[in-house]
């Protein structure tokens, strides 16, 4: 509950509340400590006093020789401490006799037949006792005499520490006000203080609230704001960069898949709506059917390629694990495709460590989709009478696959984008052989992140290459 209370509150209210609380802390610590030193100081000043007067007593105790000696300490220690009309004294011979006495009530019988027979010094132990509702604070010491017969006579002197217990009193109640009063100001003015310090982040909201879906290209300043939030708008920043080219990859994909879409439906609905003006024999009609099977068809591949990479790019597992033979594969697909490049004037050709075992734990299928797809486009683009070239590389616990063709160059600005669903290096969005939907060379690089590689892309001087790194992953 309490955690939830806190989580509930603003940042503006969490930081008054934290140092409102170190605050009180840090006064109730200064009161405890101010109140113990003056308590202290009292102490120390009745010490002092009553010492002074325990060395008075003693200097007078310690010359009695004889009988007539113990007599006069009563007319002596009278005239000692005339004048002193705050202090209580007793004063006890060796016989338990009282000497002198202002008020033998006011002192304990355990501390008078207790106390230890010792000169008088400022390790003393100062006694603290109650006696009729009033607190007293005083001395009791045995003091020897000249004489060992006489000894000791006890001494008891103290003094009413009422005066300093109301003085403490008064004292404390105005320090806990004031730390009271303290604790309020404290909080008002740390609300005050974090509301202004948080100013420069109400500012990055009202800022942020102000960015929508066809603002993207705003960003948050970088110069009105503290170091501590710089870090936070640069993020913030980078993110609605990578927002903005997300959202207009999404856009360019909504109109590309429009018109991918747009051109088979309009060629079977043109076909059906021309069959369907006058009556035809069955020859025609199966003639608009099978036609309209080829667009269908055409539908249902799209339809499954982005079904495929929508699950990719959602992180759904697609790769099924087993041993795949990268030569083998590869030869296979020379063999599959041998016709087509006969027809091109087109040849083959692998490069490999024929020593080399080129094993990897992947999905064959995927990946002999993956090299079907860049062999189809590394033959619709290569100039005729070439070769395409395939090689195998050990690189670093990876296996690099080099695709490379020859024929016209890519430039440099298209090629981060040979990847993206439904691009084109051409403008004319379709090839003069009506082949391909955009999407061969997006497959290729999620069934490659699929295996956990990487492919790229490079073309100068005529020769196109395609290189998909894969992990070693058969040992």
């Amino acid at each position: 509950m309490k955690i939830r209370f806190l989580q509930e509150l603003s940042l503006t209210a969490r930081l008054s509340l934290f140092f409102t609380s170190l605050a009180c802390a840090v006064l109730l610590a200064l009161g405890w400590l101010v109140g113990a030193s003056i308590e202290q100081h009292f102490e120390e000043q009745d010490r002092h006093a009553l010492s002074g007067k325990l060395e008075l007593a003693q200097h007078i105790i310690e010359r009695v020789d004889n009988a007539e000696d113990v007599q006069r300490l009563q007319d002596q220690l009278s005239d000692a401490l005339v004048g002193h009309h705050d202090l209580l004294i007793h004063i006890l011979d060796n016989q338990g006799r009282v000497i002198l006495s202002s008020d033998s009530k006011r002192f304990p019988d355990a501390l008078l037949l207790g106390s230890p027979q010792q000169d008088v010094s400022h390790e003393m132990k100062l006694h603290t006792w109650q006696s009729d509702g009033q607190n007293y604070r005083g001395l009791i010491m045995r003091l020897p005499t000249k004489n060992p017969q006489f000894s000791p006579i006890t001494v008891a002197i103290a003094t009413d520490i009422a005066h300093h217990q109301a003085f403490m009193k008064t004292f404390m109640k105005t320090l806990w006000l004031f730390v009271v009063v303290a604790a309020i100001l404290t909080g008002v003015l740390a609300w005050f203080a974090a509301s202004r310090g948080l100013g420069p982040l109400k500012k990055m909201s009202a800022r942020a609230s102000e960015i929508t879906a066809t603002k993207l290209d705003q960003r948050l300043s970088l110069d009105s704001v503290p170091p501590e939030l710089a870090d936070l708008a640069h993020h913030l920043n980078q993110m609605l960069a990578r927002l903005e080219e997300a959202f207009h990859r999404l856009s360019d994909f909504s109109s590309d898949l429009a018109h991918e879409l747009r051109t088979p439906i309009s060629n079977l609905m043109m076909q059906t709506q021309v069959s369907l003006t006058q009556t035809r024999d069955a020859a025609s009609y199966r003639e608009v059917l099978e036609s309209n099977a080829e667009e269908y068809a055409r539908l249902a591949s799209m339809i499954s390629d982005m079904l495929f990479l929508a699950k990719a790019e959602h992180g759904a597992r697609l790769v099924h694990q087993e041993r795949v033979d990268l030569r083998a594969e590869i030869q296979s697909l020379f063999e599959y495709y041998e016709a087509l490049a006969e027809e091109r004037h087109i040849a083959f050709a692998l490069h490999c460590d024929e020593q080399q075992t080129w094993e990897i734990m992947g999905d064959r299928l995927m990946l002999r989709r993956a090299f079907s797809n860049i062999l189809s486009n590394a033959l619709r683009y290569a100039t005729a009478h070439t070769n395409i070239e395939v090689e195998l590389r050990a690189v670093n616990h990876q296996f690099h696959i080099c695709f490379n063709n020859h024929g016209d160059t890519i430039p440099a600005a298209q090629l981060s984008r040979l990847f993206e669903r439904f691009y084109r290096a051409d403008h004319a969005r379709q090839h003069a052989d009506g082949e391909g939907a955009g999407l061969g060379l997006a497959i290729v690089q999620a069934i490659v992140r699929g295996h956990a590689g990487k492919i790229t892309a490079h073309s100068e001087s005529g020769i196109t290459s395609f290189i998909i790194a894969l992990p070693d992953t058969a040992k």
